[in-house]
């Protein structure tokens, strides 16, 4: 992904985003927790540090503890319920922006990886040369 500057909106347009720069990944997630909050087998994300992301508008929370041990908060948009960002304590200073959020520009998004294929549905095809880490990433 080049560098880039890519502007979004949740669904009633009350919150709006802005990111900067490159992601300092892109991934996968396929945990019991990401499933139960798209909807489908696995979330799509790119992990932004907090100094590249601008967010206006009124955001709502909550957090739980993760299958992978780690607290998580998912920021919701509280008039439509779009997902605008995601933080964990595994990664403070960081955030982790649903790529769909951006539209046509989720297409620059790349992932890198799959975490969490130890959870990974069947039915929910992705690329079969995506490097596949049972949990978080090894270091």
């Amino acid at each position: 992904m080049s560098e880039n500057t890519f502007e979004a909106s949740c669904a009633c347009g009350a919150v709006n985003v802005k990111v900067s720069g490159e992601p300092r990944t892109t991934m996968l997630c396929a945990c019991n927790d990401c499933q139960k909050a798209t909807g489908t087998g696995h979330s799509a994300l790119a992990l932004y540090t907090d100094q590249t992301i601008q967010i206006s508008g009124e955001t709502k929370s909550f957090s739980v503890t993760a299958d992978s041990g780690s607290d998580v908060s998912r920021n919701f948009c509280p008039n439509c319920g779009t997902p605008i960002f995601g933080e964990t304590k595994r990664v403070p200073g960081h955030k982790l922006m649903p790529v769909g959020l951006f539209g046509q520009n989720s297409q620059n998004y790349q992932p890198r990886s799959m975490i969490f294929a130890r959870s990974h549905l069947d039915w929910d095809i992705v690329d079969a040369e995506l490097p596949k880490h049972q949990k978080y990433k090894e270091n």
